[in-house]
């Protein structure tokens, strides 16, 4: 079988079967990865307290990389700049976020488009009223807090004028005219630049870090919801392709198979009306042609054209794979022919 599988057809077969093959892998790899992507796994790297200016810059939007990484920095808040957001959740209960324009200095150098030092906005935490939303603290400050992309714009007509749909990064910019970071920060801890910063030695945030408002809840944001399952519809794919690449190689397969059955039951393989007989001396099948009156040898199977009655006899070239029988091999086999019938088995 080895040696009919190194044949030049066979050869190409298998060829063609690698190409078709390699491709339904990588449509397997292509649903299996559509699969893996649809999941969303939490980086613990993302929980060290990391400086803004190593995770972001201004002019720049926040990516899902850069997003979720709790981060420092430092600057000043604006006084009279407080604006709440209403319909927040804390445990429960629906309340405020109390957003905070913090200018960021040194920051116009790494901006071009910035005509001034850039700000960022920080949620600094949760009320339940708007009564409870204590001042930003005086002088600089050190922030940590979760970065955060910025949220889609909402309508604020209805609202009063200390109020703001959503923490818009592009309306706030508006309503405190100076350019903005593209993301947000939810604070964790505020203190004062001078002092240390609430940091353990692995940088994590420190648990005695807190708010400088009294009045103020921590706000309580995670990294966005993971989800490790599979998709179950693109690991069927991803199987079934693997699969169509397995049929592809059997194809090759049962053709090699079926060539070596060919050469060894070549009787299996004839598919003619009437009779045929071995030849010993030949080590071939031939047959009786009883139009053309003569036998003709099997070679391999060959190519019977149909004939309408009433046709001329044809030439042995009109015959492909098949060869007259000579006289003598005709003669030695007819002294003592062994006919067989269409199905290979012998009969009187």
């Amino acid at each position: 079988m080895l040696k009919t599988a190194l044949r030049p057809r066979s050869l190409a077969f298998l060829a063609a079967a690698l190409l078709v093959a390699a491709l339904f892998v990588s449509l397997s790899m292509w649903q299996l990865n559509a699969s893996l992507q649809s999941s969303t796994v939490a980086d613990p790297a993302k929980d060290r307290v990391s400086a803004l200016a190593d995770v972001t810059t201004p002019g720049e939007a926040v990516t899902s990389q850069q997003a979720d990484h709790v981060v420092s920095v430092t600057g000043t808040y604006v006084p009279d700049s407080t604006v709440l957001v209403p319909g927040r959740l804390q445990d429960g209960a629906s309340g405020y976020w109390v957003v905070t324009q913090l200018v960021v200095p040194d920051s116009q150098k790494r901006w071009d488009a910035a005509d001034s030092d850039v700000s960022l906005a920080v949620a600094r935490g949760w009320v339940a009223s708007p009564q409870q939303a204590d001042a930003a603290p005086s002088g600089r400050t050190r922030v940590i807090g979760r970065l955060l992309p910025t949220d889609s714009p909402l309508p604020s007509e209805k609202l009063p004028s200390d109020q703001v749909g959503s923490v818009s990064t592009a309306q706030l910019s508006n309503l405190w005219n100076t350019p903005l970071y593209s993301g947000y920060v939810a604070a964790f801890s505020e203190n004062p630049a001078a002092q240390p910063a609430p940091v353990s030695s692995d940088g994590a945030l420190e648990d005695s870090a807190s708010l400088m408002g009294q009045g103020l809840s921590r706000l309580q944001i995670d990294q966005q919801p993971t989800d490790t399952s599979v998709h179950a519809l693109n690991l069927f794919y991803a199987i079934e392709w693997v699969v169509f690449a397995g049929f592809a190689f059997f194809m090759w397969w049962r053709f090699v198979r079926d060539e070596q059955l060919r050469e060894e039951n070549p009787e299996e393989y004839f598919y003619f009306e009437g009779d045929y007989f071995w030849d010993e001396a030949e080590q071939s099948y031939y047959y009786w042609d009883a139009q053309d009156q003569c036998f003709y040898y099997f070679d391999d199977q060959p190519a019977v054209a149909a004939r309408a009655p009433g046709n001329a006899p044809h030439e042995d070239a009109a015959r492909p794979g098949a060869r007259r029988a000579g006289a003598s091999g005709a003669a030695s086999s007819s002294e003592n022919p062994t006919p067989r019938s269409d199905n290979g088995a012998p009969h009187d």
